[in-house]
């Protein structure tokens, strides 16, 4: 049975990111050809393709890994094509890997460590942690070593930590990876949660379903160009992306 977790709907305004015409190779053989993408305020997109469909190179092309061949990229009214990485991060590009990426300490010092660096004001820093520690249900793991959480402990407080720049733009990375299905339900929900942050998200995940449930839309990736684009229900319909990626999954 479908589940419904979506507490918020986003509004079509201005994008908040645009990818346009984007073109990306590695030593002479194409990846991406000009790719195109909107991405508002506060909407969930699912991107979903075959292994080696060029995911992963448009996910660094986004956030400044790779320089690009051709096309461009906006951040709000502003191009960032040729900003380097730590410059998109600081406009508000956050990236969360699929990985154990959090640090050698406590949770709560993962989350004044980011604050500290964020942050000036001492009474702000000390807010914004314990909201970040109650709406991501990190209370009761405070004082534990981040190393010592479960999978997906760890991504609650990856995607709390994420919140403390106030990004525009979120990268997931299959968050959903390698997590029992009843932990998937509690990610799913955080997920959600930063539609209230005002984040446009981008999502992948090789478990279509666990996409499905969550996200506003969905593109999918293959032969280097996005080749099926829209709601759902809409995209299981096209016969190109059944062919390379569906199959005869249903809904």
């Amino acid at each position: 049975m479908k589940k419904s977790f979506r507490i918020i709907k986003f509004k079509k305004n201005k994008p908040v990111l645009q990818v346009k015409n984007l073109s990306k190779s590695f030593d002479g053989r194409p990846i991406l050809k000009k790719i195109n993408l909107d991405l508002y305020p506060g909407e969930i997109v699912g991107l979903i393709g075959p292994n080696g469909s060029g995911k992963s190179t448009l996910y660094g092309s986004i956030i400044g890994q790779y320089k690009v061949e051709g096309g461009s990229i906006f951040l709000g009214q502003k191009d960032i094509t040729s900003k380097p990485i730590h410059e998109r991060a600081k406009l508000g590009i956050a990236y969360l890997s699929q990985y154990r990426s959090v640090f050698n300490m406590t949770v709560l010092d993962n989350l004044l460590g980011i604050c500290q660096i964020s942050i000036k004001e001492t009474d702000k820093q000390k807010l914004m942690v314990e909201k970040l520690l109650t709406e991501f249900n990190l209370q009761h793991l405070r004082n534990i070593n981040a190393n010592s959480l479960s999978g997906g402990e760890v991504r609650r407080l990856q995607i709390a930590r994420t919140l403390i720049n106030e990004p525009k733009v979120i990268l997931l990375d299959e968050p959903m990876a390698a997590l029992d299905p009843i932990v998937v339900q509690d990610i799913q929900k955080f997920i959600l949660k930063l539609q209230s942050y005002g984040c446009g998200v981008i999502v992948t995940d090789h478990q279509v379903q666990n996409l499905f449930e969550i996200v506003d839309r969905a593109m999918v990736i293959g032969e280097q160009t996005i080749i099926a684009s829209g709601k759902p229900k809409d995209i299981l319909k096209s016969e190109k992306a059944r062919e390379l990626y569906f199959g005869s999954y249903e809904n």
